[in-house]
């Protein structure tokens, strides 16, 4: 049998597995809560998984080793230690919490949760169009798809771009929530075995031991054994790898289909279960990023796109039969996102959009407002595609550097103006919704301006920008909360005033 022909043989099977979870999902299909958010009947386990799968999707096994590979040990840093430790230490401060928040008002989407908390329906539009900037993402993981199955299936780019956004649209519409998640959770199984698999590659390059691995690096390029490295664009010194990472991963669970797993959990007493199989997976997931070292001395001269190194590798070292298990593992770990994704974007179009504005016509009553709540989401999803499809493609013919900086630059944007409405909307009880929209604005403003206007020496770093964007953000929500204060203090006087004359 071929090699082409084995690759096609999984990839059918995998087809297979995902199209019996949607059936499943389906029929768990009753209305537009269980479309959004699903039924809640689903083992804090199997969420867990899929929480693991949604975080670390093609940006983790395709996108970053390719970084990792042109810059070495600083990359690693970065992406395998400091971000995954704020990551982690992100989701025990917010999951607990927000569930039960999310619990209080009944809320499907983070923008309805951040509208319905601070009571106000404004700013729920406000951050279901900032939502949108999760495109970029969405854009990410289909280049990083389309180069895989591109490599591996021997097909076009387009006709891989085309089976890397229909597969998951299809049963995603058919199965919604529901569907993403039992799709997500054996996904995350399928994906544990190949990190194994792709860790396990470079075993050979640690003979002497982790020293000897470093001395290898250093013979191809002295930087690329150092913690910094002043070459790069991403990890220059000791604050972009470090300090910015660990703002970033501590941040970066405030994204839609990320802090709305948790309600997808019956009870707040599963968040526990869901957390520790949530980070144990993540641990593993991250760790793959070392195969961009692992690339690096198996192909020292560095002559290979960062987006293409890991399809690269994967035709290189592994033979037909693991080839094709790993392609199928990459395929997870990018459909596992790019479902999250589509169900989270398609879910705050219907709830935070259309809903409300039937609701507020008073044309359709509330069965049919529901019954066309679901096939709104679906609308959605269908015009979403050729959108991702034609920014992709751009991506793919003319890439600057990585679509990983263009997947940054949207999502991190993203999570800096959620941050503060989330943080302080579950911990704070003062804080009032000007602080809040004007908290957001500001990290939207300062994270754009940095970054487009070219502001530093950093600005082409995403992470820099978003980690000024996060820090101006909550100064601006303290500084608004004191006027506030003042504000309210001096208007009470002025009427204990009057009423004392």
């Amino acid at each position: 049998m071929g090699e082409t022909a084995i690759a096609w043989g999984f990839f059918a099977v995998y087809l297979l597995a995902v199209g019996g979870a949607a059936t499943v999902g389906i029929q768990k299909v009753t209305g537009f809560a269980s479309f959004s958010v699903g039924s809640r009947d689903v083992s804090p386990v199997l969420v867990g998984l899929s929480l693991a799968a949604n975080l670390t999707s093609a940006a983790t096994f395709i996108i970053n080793p390719g970084l990792i590979y042109l810059y070495g040990l600083s990359g690693v840093l970065g992406y395998v230690v400091a971000m995954p430790l704020g990551l982690i230490l992100g989701l025990i401060v917010f999951s607990k919490a927000f569930r039960r928040v999310g619990d209080e008002v009944e809320a499907l989407t983070v923008p309805q949760w951040i509208g319905d908390r601070f009571g106000d329906y404004r700013l729920t539009v406000f951050f279901a169009g900032a939502s949108l900037l999760q495109i970029a993402f969405l854009v990410l993981i289909t280049v990083g798809l389309t180069r895989v199955l591109s490599n591996v299936l021997a097909v076009p780019m387009w006709a891989s771009m085309a089976m890397a956004l229909g597969i998951p649209l299809l049963y995603i519409m058919i199965g919604g929530a529901s569907a993403h998640t039992l799709t997500n959770s054996a996904q995350a199984v399928l994906m544990l075995g190949v990190a194994l698999i792709m860790l396990g590659s470079g075993a050979a390059y640690f003979a002497d031991g982790v020293g000897g691995f470093v001395d290898r690096l250093a013979s191809i390029e002295p930087v690329l054994a150092q913690p910094t490295n002043p070459d790069s664009l991403l990890f220059r010194d000791w604050f972009e790898v470090v300090v910015c990472n660990l703002c970033i991963g501590f941040a970066i669970v405030n994204q839609p289909h990320v802090m709305s797993k948790a309600l997808y959990l019956k009870s707040t007493k599963d968040v526990n279960r869901y957390l520790a199989t949530g980070i144990v997976a993540l641990v593993v997931f991250f760790a793959v990023m070392l195969v961009g070292l692992y690339a690096r001395i198996l192909m020292p001269e560095a002559g290979i796109e960062p987006d293409a190194v890991v399809p690269t590798y994967i035709v290189e070292v592994f033979g037909p039969w693991l080839r094709s298990m790993i392609l199928i593992g990459l395929v997870a770990a990018g459909f596992s996102t790019m479902e999250g994704l589509m169900v989270a974007l398609s879910t705050i179009f219907t709830n935070d959009i259309y809903q409300p504005l039937a609701e507020h016509l008073d044309v359709l009553s509330a069965e049919e407002i529901e019954t066309r709540a679901v096939h709104y989401s679906r609308y959605f999803l269908a015009l979403l595609v050729p959108v991702v499809a034609l920014i992709s493609w751009g991506q793919i013919v003319n890439p600057n550097l990585s679509v990983a900086i263009l997947g940054q630059n949207g999502v991190y944007a993203l999570f800096s103006a959620t941050f503060v409405p989330i943080l302080f909307g579950i911990f704070s009880k003062r804080v009032t919704k000007e602080a809040v929209f004007a908290a957001a604005s500001t990290a939207l403003v300062v994270h754009f301006g940095m970054y487009y206007g070219e502001i530093t020496m950093y600005h082409n770093n995403p992470a820099v920008p978003a980690t000024f964007a996060l820090v101006s953000s909550v100064l601006m929500a303290l500084a608004a909360m004191t006027a506030q204060g003042r504000w309210t203090a001096n208007l009470e006087g002025e009427a204990a005033e009057a009423a004392a004359e």
